[in-house]
Order: structure tokens, then sequence, then C-alpha cells
């Protein structure tokens, strides 16, 4: 580990050149220092605080349980009544749109149905069903046909799970940036392949390879992955604002990194490391974008 720290793109020149029985490989490298910092950021840090206040702390056990029986037993005298009149009972607590809804849920699901894009019946019904959730109507998926008098699909279930994981996230903010800060070494560790492939027509008039650049970005990236972990130490010991100075270092790291191992002067460097830098920027946008949705959806 000192070499990966202390002599940026030394380990990586000497790991391609054959020492390999020296280092352990990049690839497990990185992985196991993932699950040091999510082990880590899970002692450290919590956003939980963002949380809604405890007088919500019913609906939200509610909501998050897996136990249907629990979820769906504030339904059990509901149930007793025909749908008409629950809907009538539920009518000065829902908007004029959701009551219709609610009186004539076939009729509604029918008109959704029926438009052409999928995109604004995938919204419709996701709508649909989160307002159900948070007037608390209902709770499990089955609960929701029985009570909108609707057959199950795949765009269904998923318009359910992406309302249902939105009014989690609603109520409960902190604890979805906790779960969304742990996952970002995972997905990192997905994408590196495809800036690998930036970095290799970056640099394509050099003699390397494509698992060269894919080695370098594991042991850079894994390098970043170390330094944030301790930040997050720094932070909880002394309270201090070493995120930053994390973020700077590790800067100056890739810039000496890629000086070493490609052996460039500093002009074509610096130049490189800025391009570099913007493409990684741009794959980082749509990284957590991706992992932001598929956060939401599995939440």
């Amino acid at each position: 580990m000192s070499s990966l720290l202390f002599k940026p793109g030394k380990i990586t020149r000497e790991y391609i050149s054959g020492k390999r029985m020296t280092y352990a490989n990049p690839f497990r490298f990185f992985l196991s220092a993932a699950i040091i910092y999510a082990f880590v950021f899970g002692f450290t840090r919590d956003f939980s605080d963002l949380d809604l206040a405890m007088e919500d702390q019913n609906f939200i056990n509610i909501v998050n349980s897996n136990d249907s029986r629990e979820r769906d037993s504030i339904f059990a005298e509901k149930d007793e009544k025909p749908l008409k009149e629950a809907s009538t009972l539920l009518a000065s607590n829902l908007k004029k749109r959701d009551f219709i809804t609610l009186k004539n849920p076939k009729k509604t699901f029918d008109s959704i149905n029926n438009m052409p894009s999928s995109l604004n019946r995938f919204i419709y019904k996701a709508g649909l069903f989160e307002r159900g959730i948070n007037n608390k109507y209902f709770f499990t998926y089955q609960k929701a046909l029985d009570t909108l008098q609707i057959d199950s699909s795949f765009e269904n279930k998923l318009s359910f799970n992406v309302a249902h994981s939105i009014v989690r996230i609603e109520r409960q903010p902190g604890t979805f940036v906790n779960t969304l800060i742990s996952r970002v070494p995972f997905m990192i560790f997905f994408f590196l392949p495809v800036f690998a492939v930036f970095i290799w027509l970056l640099y394509l008039r050099r003699n390397f390879t494509y698992m060269d650049h894919l080695v370098f970005s594991f042991h850079t990236q894994t390098t970043f992955i170390i330094l944030i972990t301790i930040a997050f130490i720094i932070d909880n010991i002394a309270e201090l604002s070493a995120i930053s100075i994390a973020l700077i270092l590790f800067l100056l790291y890739l810039y000496k990194a890629m000086r070493n191992f490609y052996q460039q002067g500093r002009f074509k460097t610096i130049v490189k490391f800025t391009i570099l830098n913007s493409f990684f920027f741009i794959l980082a946008v749509i990284a957590i974008t991706i992992l932001f949705l598929a956060s939401a959806i599995t939440y």
C-alpha cells in the first residue's frame, strides 16, 4: 500500500512489467478498499438526522416493513366496507382528482393504459400509487391491485416499486443518502472499464495495451477510495472537513501518477490531465444519475 500511496504510477509500471507476485491483484485490491470504505462510512457518517421527525416513525416502519400483514393491517376495518364507501371516507383527505380515481379506478387505469407514450403511462401510474401510499390507502403491491381493481403487469409493478421508493426517500432522505454514498465505489468499479477506453484513446500513440490502462485506472481509483476513507476517519475523530483536502490530494496524485506511468512532459500531461478529468466528470455525472435511479428503484 505504501508504494501505491507514496509512489504514484510506480506500482502500475512494475505490475504490467511482470512483477505481479509482489503486488496484490488490482481488481481485488480495489474491491477490498471499497468494502473497507463502506464499513468505515457506516460507522463514521450518518445523514439520518435529515429524516422526518419521530412522529412519522410509525408510518415509516409500516412502509419499510417486509411483513405484508403488518402493512395491510391498517386497512382491516376498511376492507369490511365497499370500495365506494371507503372512497367517501377518504374524500376529505384526498384531492378531487384522487377521489375520482379511487371511485372509479378501473376506468382511470384504462385511460392511462390508452396513452400512446409509455413514459407518460409510467409517470401517471407512479403518481397514482404514490398518492395512495401517502394517504395510507395501501402499502403493498397486491393491496394496490385489489384496492384499485387492476391487473398485475410489469409496468404496474415497476410503477408501484418506484412510487414506494419515492415515498421512502421523501420521508427518509438521510437514510437514502447513506445508501447512495455507500454504493459509490461499486459504481466506480463498473464504470472504470469505460474510463479505461477513453484513456486508451488519449494515449493511442503510446505503447500501452487496454489492460495496462485498466490497471492504471484501478490503481488510481483505489487510491481515491483510500483517501476518502481516511478523510471519513479524520472527520469523525477531529471533526475537520478532510474530504476537500482528500480531493485535492487525489488530483495532485493523479497528475503525478500520469507523469510517472506514461512518462510524458509536463505540458502534455497537464493537457491530458485536464481532458481526462473533464471526461471523468461527465462520466461521474452519468454514473451518479444511474446510481440514483437504481437506488431509488431498489430502495
